[in-house]
């Protein structure tokens, strides 16, 4: 059984990008009978202060996110559910993610 997982969704400001790829990211573990993931949604600036706090598996930030606060966990871009390109293979790669 796949367990619920943690997942970082950021943007520049927190609000518009990251609410569409937080959308997908709900959208692709239902249509996947996943359990639903529990989103953390925050300002690029906030991201090393919740990888500190919280346990997470992955990251979808929806713009360029400076891998030196990353520590490591695995980053997915989100920016594909703004711009429409390469959805599916970013929907691919969260649904692996979400399935690991």
């Amino acid at each position: 059984m796949t367990t619920q997982k943690t997942i970082i969704v950021c943007c520049a400001s927190s609000m518009i990008t990251s609410t569409m790829a937080a959308s997908k990211v709900y959208e692709i573990a239902s249509e996947n009978n996943l359990p639903a993931p529990n989103i953390i949604q925050c300002k690029f600036s906030e991201v090393e202060g919740e990888l500190n706090t919280n346990h997470v598996d992955f990251i979808v930030p929806t713009g360029h996110l400076d891998g030196t606060v990353t520590h490591g966990i695995k980053t997915i871009s989100g920016t594909p559910f703004v711009t429409g390109v390469h959805e599916n293979s970013a929907s691919n790669e969260i649904l692996a993610a979400l399935k690991a």
